[in-house]
């Protein structure tokens, strides 16, 4: 048996089609910190932007691209479904419920899931946010409750503050190739097959600690998704160093699955490749970190570029300011509403079936 190892998630990143109002969202209303602003290395003309926790904890990190000439994206094979966040306890979680509400957020939930008490949010650009607390020793019907009391918060509560992802969730075909396909390459072995109280089939990755942090909801019809503005665009793990990336690009070689090879990112490493079902995953390491060209402070303050870029900053500022030119922010936007049970699928109609990267 492989060993593994992945430390869980690093980041996940998704697609807006407005960084302004992206940003108002993330920071304003979800409380994260924006803890870098730079550009998509493989598209140097729109902005990818990453935001944390306040500490800036590998595991937080939620990042963007900017590309506003994308249309809507949906869930499906290739187009993972949603992230969510961890908080505290269930008292914070009816905290974030009426704070949601006070900024005109629709927010459904409770919902009891087999990892815990949880409620969902739909950003500006459609991609779906899940905020999680532990079950602790209570109903659902206690949690209910306790949501349907109308609390005044007028500001985002230290206790409230988002901790770290819980999981991110895909879609796949057929649990024991998701699973030996992580198994054979990444050295996940630690899965778990549950349903819910629906009959909906997950698969599920555990840490050491036995939590989960990767969840597939198994489909045997799933069609592709697509990847557009409000999609995941790929989900990465962390991994400590690049030794552990190389081994397992020297597993994918060997069974000649393709992949990108090792990638300097300036701030980490990184490897990209495809599942089985065509989700684009990431293996990135822990550092060099985002300090590496900014201070604690200071992080996410100011528009900075790998130094291979920064021979080409009056191109790309000037780009960005025309990008910014044709496409207004407009705050606040229409949120778009949630199904009655947001884990669902398909989301929306699947406009084609094939895979749109």
């Amino acid at each position: 048996m492989s060993t593994s190892a992945v430390r869980g998630l690093h980041h996940v990143t998704l697609v807006t089609g407005n960084y302004q109002v992206n940003s108002t969202f993330y920071v304003d209303v979800l409380g994260l910190r924006r803890v870098k602003l730079s550009v998509n290395q493989d598209d140097v003309y729109h902005r990818h932007a990453f935001y944390a926790n306040p500490n800036a904890t590998v595991g937080s990190t939620i990042t963007f691209f900017e590309w506003p000439h994308l249309p809507q994206g949906y869930p499906g094979l290739g187009s993972p479904h949603h992230v969510a966040y961890r908080v505290k306890s269930v008292e914070c979680l009816g905290l974030w419920y009426w704070w949601l509400r006070g900024r005109s957020v629709p927010a459904v939930g409770p919902f009891e899931r087999f990892y815990g008490f949880s409620i969902y949010v739909r950003d500006p650009d459609g991609a779906i946010v899940e905020i999680v607390a532990p079950k602790e020793d209570m109903t659902v019907d206690y949690v209910r409750d306790l949501l349907s009391k109308r609390v005044e918060v007028d500001h985002l509560r230290e206790e409230m503050k988002l901790m770290t992802f819980d999981h991110a969730t895909l879609i796949g075909l057929d649990a024991d190739l998701v699973s030996r396909f992580y198994e054979k390459f990444l050295g996940v072995s630690k899965w778990a097959g549950v349903r819910d109280d629906m009959g909906k089939a997950y698969l599920v990755a555990e840490d050491e600690d036995n939590n989960t942090y990767l969840h597939y909801m198994l489909f045997v019809d799933a069609e592709y998704g697509s990847i557009g503005t409000g999609a995941i665009h790929h989900v990465a793990f962390a991994v400590n160093d690049e030794q552990d990336q190389r081994t397992i690009m020297r597993r994918l070689n060997s069974a000649r699955v393709p992949n990108s090879g090792v990638v300097d990112r300036f701030w980490f490493r990184s490897l990209y490749f495809r599942d089985p079902d065509g989700n684009l995953l990431e293996v990135a390491t822990l550092g060099p970190g985002y300090t590496v060209d900014e201070p604690p402070e200071l992080l996410g303050t100011r528009l900075v570029l790998p130094p291979w870029l920064e021979s080409r900053r009056t191109a790309i500022e000037g780009a960005l300011a025309e990008l910014d030119s044709t496409n207004p922010a407009r705050w606040p936007p229409n949120f778009p509403a949630l199904p009655e049970d947001p884990e669902v699928y398909p989301l929306f109609p699947p406009r084609s079936n094939t895979l749109n990267t």
